[in-house]
C-alpha cells in the first residue's frame, strides 16, 4: 500500500510537469525559433514624377495583373489585353486602353477605381490596388506613358 502512495504522488508530481510545463517551454522555444512574417504587405516608394515603366510600372502590372491572377498574362490574355510584354500596345480587343498624358480618359486607369463603361474594377473580384500604386499609374500616364525605359 505504502508503494501505491508513493507512485501515484511521484507520478502526480511528474504528470503535472509534463502536462504543464513543458508544453509551455515547447512552445516558448518553437515561437522564438520560428521565423517571424510580417503580415503587412511590402510597401514600395514611387517618385513623384519621371515614373520608368521598366521600375515602377511593369512590375505593378506583373505583380497584380499577371501573376497573382493570371488574367493579363501573354498567353490568352483576358480582353487581349497583355500586361505580362514589356513593349504592350495598350489595346485591348473592344478599345485603346490607355491615352498618353490623359490618365483620366484612360480606360486602363479608370477601373482600378471603378467601374468604367463596360469594364468592371480591377483587379476583378481582388482588393483593390493600394493608392501608391495607382496613383504610380496616373502619373505614369500622364507624362506620357512612355514604355521605353
Amino acid at each position: 500500500m505504502n508503494n501505491y502512495l508513493f507512485i501515484r504522488k511521484y507520478f502526480s508530481k511528474n504528470l503535472w510537469f509534463l502536462f504543464f510545463i513543458l508544453p509551455i517551454f515547447l512552445c516558448s522555444l518553437a515561437l522564438s525559433c520560428s521565423k517571424k512574417e510580417s503580415t503587412e504587405p511590402e510597401t514600395f516608394e514611387y517618385p513623384e514624377s519621371n515614373l520608368s515603366f521598366s521600375m515602377h510600372i511593369h512590375p505593378i502590372f506583373i505583380q497584380d495583373c499577371t501573376d497573382i491572377s493570371g488574367c493579363h498574362q501573354s498567353n490568352n490574355p483576358a480582353a487581349g489585353l497583355d500586361l505580362a510584354t514589356t513593349t504592350p500596345t495598350f489595346v485591348s480587343n473592344k478599345r485603346q486602353v490607355v491615352f498618353p498624358n490623359d490618365a483620366d480618359n484612360s480606360p486602363l486607369y479608370r477601373v482600378l477605381l471603378d467601374n468604367y463603361l463596360d469594364m468592371p474594377r480591377m483587379p476583378y473580384l481582388r482588393a483593390q490596388l493600394p493608392n501608391e500604386k495607382i496613383k504610380a499609374i496616373k502619373t505614369w500616364i500622364n507624362e506620357g506613358a512612355n514604355i521605353n525605359y
